[in-house]
This record gives C-alpha cells, structure tokens and sequence, in this order.
C-alpha cells in the first residue's frame, strides 16, 4: 500500500472523537485544537501550532458550492489548491463521516515547493450542498502524524451551513410557515414626501423583498418585510420594531422584537425606490446570523432582478481570444441551457453566483467537468449588448453581442409643475477647473478636469446631472421610477441663484455666460456639422495620496472627417499591502495589473449625441459637446465625451 494511502486510513479510523464550542467563519462554526492558535483574516481561518508555522499550518476555508459528482469536485478543487508546485504523489480520495455523522472527503499529497516537500492533508466537510475544506501542510511525515490529531479535532468541529452546531438548529431564514401576510398599500417616495416623510432617513411604509446573501443564482426571495407606520414591521413569522440613525453619512438600521430581533443594516434610497440590508439575522450564541438585501416592491425589485438576469449566462457561442497578449484564438465557447457549457466539442458543467454579492456587475462562475474543469471565471453583459464570459484559468474573454437590453430610467408620472416665482433661464450650461487631486497624484474627480453641468428650463426646473447618451435625458417633465421629479427647482433672486433645497449662491449674467457661485458656466456646443477629425487623448486616475491603490487610465480616440474613429485603450492599478494598511505603512506586499486594447469602427453625430458603431456590431451612443471658442464656434481642441474629458494631441 503506498505511503499515503497508509496515512489516509489511520485518519478514517481516528474520525471518532467528540468536538465541543464554537468559533466562526463566516457560515462556519469551528473549534480551535488544543496546542493551536486561531487567525480569521481575508475569509480564511489560519491555525498555527505552538511550536510556530515552520512546524506546519491548518487553514479553514468557508463554505463552497459543489457541482456534479462530489468526489470528483472534491478531487479537482485539491489539484486546484495543489497547483503551486510539483505534485509528486497524492492518494486516492476516500469518504467516511465525521463525529457527528457528517460526509466526509480525504485525499493526501505531496507536493514539491520552493522549500522543499510538503504533505498535505485534504478534508471536505459535506452539508447542503456545500463543501468547507480543512487543510494540514507540514514539512514532512513525522509532522504530520504529530499534527495529525489537531485536524482530526478541527474536522470533527466543523458545522457548516444548514448543519446542527453542538446539538442547536442552525439559523434559517424566518419566512415562512405561517399565515400569509396582508395586503399592504404601495407607496413611491413622492407619495411618502408628500405626506410628509423623508426617503433619504426614514423607511416608506411598503413591503420589501429580502434576497438571501448566499452563493447561487435564485430568482426567488427568501423573506418578505413589511414596513408599517410608527417604526413597526411585520413578517410572516411575527412581527416588531425598528429604528433608523444616523451612522456618519449613512442610515443605519436596528431591529427589535420578532424574528428579526437583534438584527441590523442600513438603509439606501436611490431613483428607483429603497431598500436595505439585514445582518445578524436570526443569529444565536451557537450559530451565525443570515444576511439579506431587500428591495422596495416595484421598481426597486424590479431592477435588481433583471440585473439578476442581465449576470445569468445567455445560452449563444462566445468566440473567445486568449488574454496572454497574443491574440489568439481559444476556441468557441457554448453556454448551452440548464447550467451545461461545451468547448471544443467537450461538454461540462457551470454554476452561477449572482447573490454573494449582490451590488456587482457581473456575476462569478464555476466550471466542472470538461475541458475548463475546475477553473472559474465571470460573466456580465453590459449597456451596450455586449455579453462576456471572462474565464480565469485558462485566462480568456469570451464574447458575444445582442440587442442592448433597455434599462427603465423614469416613471409614468410627469413632473409637477414648479412653484410660482420659479424660472427665468432657459439652455445648457457647463462650467470646469483643473482637477488638483489628480495632479497630485489622488483620484480627485477621476481625469484631468472637474465638470459641472446645468440645463434650465424657463419654467423653473434644472437638470444638475450629466447626461450619458443624449439632451432628451434633461427633459424636466419626466420622474424618475420612484415618483419623483428628474430635475430640481430653482429660483433667481436679488443677485442670487438657489437650486432645490441648497443654500443661494452668487448670480449674474455675463455676455453669453452664467456666473454662479464663483464659476463660469458657458453654453453647451453640439458636435453635429462640425467635421470632427483629429486625435484626442483622455486620462483618468483612481486612488493614490494615502490610499494603497492607485491607477491611471489612457483613451486614445481618432476621428476621420471620413466618419471613421479608432479607440485604443490602456492602463493599470497598482494595490500595495502594508502593515498598516495605509500607504505610510511598511509594505509587505501587492500586486500590479496592467491592461491595452483597442476597437473601431464608424461614427455619426446627431444633436449632442455621439453615436459609435464598433467593427463587431455593438452600438454606443454618448453624450457630447464642446464649448464655444473666442468666435463662439466649437471649440474642438477640448471636448467632453460621455463624462470623459478629451483634448486634441495634434495641436489644431
């Protein structure tokens, strides 16, 4: 019998022994051995004996989703974690159960490493559908038959999701089995400001859709809220109190009574409507507490599920082009339905993970079986049509391109008309300054420039965003999906401009100008008739000063007078970690990601918008102008493309 496999049977005949109290990680509840110490940092749970690391190390990590077969997930997720050096023997994988009767998976290796050989002691704990991986690395074979004890005890402590931790019911989400809940009324933000609340601090009474933070791709909420006047809630498995503070520029949530008693969030208001987030819920001292976002019924919810969708693979070929630099082909990616995938011609498995994180815009996939088995990637499909499968091991983009999926921006409700003793001012304005932040090296306003925009109507409505494709974006007659106005009222007054709720500012009129509050805001030039031609340069920074992440971005955009543009991309960030966590700290640490590329195709302008038809069929259309030069034509060494600020590099 090889050396190994011995090894594997003495530990399935030592999974016996009781386990007691428990830590966490996460989902995860845990004992720390006797004669190890504990560290939980970055989702992973490291153990180092008494006698130091060089000794060895136990590393927990949280819960993951097996797919297919569980030995053969098992026996790929351990090529994948055995991959940092040369495997020179590894054992069969072997299933037995823990103390408490839980399924257990084990496999051995040894690997090679720059340090010399390490034997590593692979377990799978088995609970609904997940697995949670316990590691022992050590230096040779006498110490892992010292340590191996401490893993047996560690295994053996182990309740993962859905599991009993030390004979207690693991929390589940408090939604059901009881009465169905009734029926609330509906209200917008509109509706509850005008009533008199405040959507920005206090939660509208209306029902919210609690959507579990866990790993999978349900479509379905796990818990149903209702908000009722006086800071009560109702579930439908009881019901309590809540209350909103102020939490430095956030609204913090806490939960009384019921079943989401001792839990807590914050509270977010945006366009569509609220929501907001749970933790803690339903935790006790022997299990971890759930988390949810939940999402105000309507157009709230509505927009969060279609970016559900938008994050869940669409069954089409993906031609994909390796990411190593050399452009070459990798094949024609398949997502076929019901989660299968082929490549050339080879079929597998692949799991999608939209709920861990539920603010991202793509969502993360798991490959198992066929010729990506084991490696894992992402999958977005962006404004633009654009769909893409980005796979991390081999590391390749796959894409393909659709009909862009329209996102609703605004209600059906018009906007009411402003109060009297509004208005007076009617075109669109745009003031700037050069973005100091970032010529010292910060983000500042992430370019070169800082912009502010104004579009007035005489009326008494202003417009204070920035477009993304077109002027029909400032039409102040429309709301937005939670009732309320697009655009603030402002009122002119003795010398000064006030904007909404704001505090007035200095006003005059110069000339063609604006001045307000110190800026000078000129009108806004289309580029449509003009003959663009040229090349234009845009830079971007993100992080630096005290940050310990920082990055700059170049576009490089040409235009024909032919109606032809090239667009050539190029950039990195650099994340450094220190032992402080701040960039005056000593570093220890980082990495550094560089990116190029580059696209073409034709381009037409229409009013202020840009619209940019790429070689590959995907359509972009962006808002654009320029300001008036000393004779009050365009001026094209300056433009302002999709709130990107572009400067001509061929001195014309």
């Amino acid at each position: 019998m090889p050396r190994l496999s011995r090894i594997v049977c003495a530990l399935l005949l030592a999974l016996t022994a009781a386990w007691g109290g428990a830590q966490r990680l996460g989902d995860v509840s845990f004992t720390t051995p006797p004669g190890w110490t504990v560290q939980v940092e970055g989702g992973l749970a490291t153990f180092t004996p008494d006698g130091g690391a060089a000794q060895g190390v136990m590393v927990l990590l949280p819960p993951q989703t097996v797919s297919g077969d569980a030995r053969k997930w098992f026996a790929a997720r351990v090529a994948q974690l055995s991959n940092d050096g040369e495997v020179l023997e590894r054992s069969e994988v072997s299933s037995t159960q823990t103390a408490s009767g839980t399924p257990l998976l084990v496999q051995a290796v040894s690997v090679r490493v720059a340090r010399g050989t390490q034997q590593r002691f692979y377990t799978a704990v088995l609970s609904g559908g997940k697995a949670t991986l316990a590691v022992l690395a050590v230096p040779g074979g006498d110490a892992l038959k010292r340590f191996q004890p401490g893993l047996i005890a560690l295994v053996n402590s182990v309740a993962s999701p859905g599991q009993a931790a030390s004979g207690a019911a693991a929390a589940r989400p408090p939604a059901g089995g009881k009465a169905p809940l009734p029926a609330v009324k509906p209200q917008n933000a509109a509706q509850f400001g005008a009533a008199g609340g405040d959507p920005e601090s206090q939660v509208i009474p209306d029902e919210f859709r609690c959507y579990q933070v866990k790993e999978g791709s349900g479509l379905t909420p796990e818990l149903v809220v209702q908000i009722l006047p006086g800071g009560k809630y109702r579930t439908s498995s009881g019901a309590g109190s809540f209350g909103v503070s102020k939490d430095g520029s956030l609204r913090k949530t806490t939960w009384r009574g019921g079943p989401l008693n001792g839990a807590s969030g914050y509270l977010n208001f945006g366009d569509h409507g609220q929501s907001f987030s749970l933790s803690d819920v339903g935790e006790t001292a022997q299990t971890s507490g759930l988390r949810f976002e939940c999402y105000q019924r309507g157009p709230m919810e509505n927009l969060r599920l279609l970016q559900f969708r938008l994050k869940t693979p669409a069954p089409a070929p993906y031609p994909c082009v390796l990411s190593d630099g050399s452009g070459k082909s990798g094949g024609t990616l398949e997502i076929l339905p019901g989660g299968a995938y082929r490549l050339g011609g080879q079929a597998g498995r692949v799991a999608v993970d939209f709920r861990s994180d539920q603010d991202e815009d793509w969502s993360d996939l798991e490959f198992t079986g066929g010729p990506l088995e084991g490696a894992i990637g992402s999958y977005s499909e962006d404004e633009s049509g654009v769909r893409e499968v980005s796979v991390f091991r081999p590391k390749m983009s796959c894409r393909s391109v659709t009909k862009p999926t329209p996102i609703p921006r605004y209600g059906t409700a018009k906007a009411p008309a402003p109060p009297r003793g509004s208005g007076g001012l009617t075109g669109a304005y745009a003031a700037w300054s050069p973005d100091t932040l970032a010529i010292m090296g910060y983000g500042g306003c992430g370019g070169t420039l800082c912009w502010s925009t104004r579009f007035f109507t005489k009326e008494g409505y202003v417009y204070t965003g920035e477009p993304e494709a077109g002027l029909d974006e400032a039409d102040c007659s429309r709301t937005h999906p939670n009732g309320l106005p697009i655009c603030e009222v402002y009122r002119v007054q003795a010398g000064k401009i006030t904007f909404g709720g704001d505090k007035p500012e200095t006003f005059r009129k110069e000339g063609r100008n604006l001045q307000i509050g110190g800026q000078t805001y000129e009108p806004m030039l289309p580029l449509q008739g003009v003959g663009l031609g040229g090349a234009y340069e845009s830079k971007s920074f993100v992080g630096g000063g005290t940050s310990t992440t920082s990055g700059s971005f170049q576009r490089d955009l040409v235009f024909t007078p032919q109606g032809r543009f090239s667009l050539n991309r190029s950039g990195g960030v650099v994340s450094t970690a220190t032992d402080t966590g701040t960039s005056l700290g000593n570093v220890i640490g980082g990495v550094a990601v560089t990116s190029k590329g580059g696209s073409g195709g034709t381009y037409r302008v229409t009013g202020y918008t840009l619209e940019l038809t790429y070689a590959g069929g995907h359509v972009e259309r962006k808002f654009a102008f320029a300001l008036p030069d000393k004779s009050g034509k365009p001026d094209l060494g300056l433009l302002r493309i999709a709130g990107s600020t572009y400067t001509r590099q061929d001195g014309k």
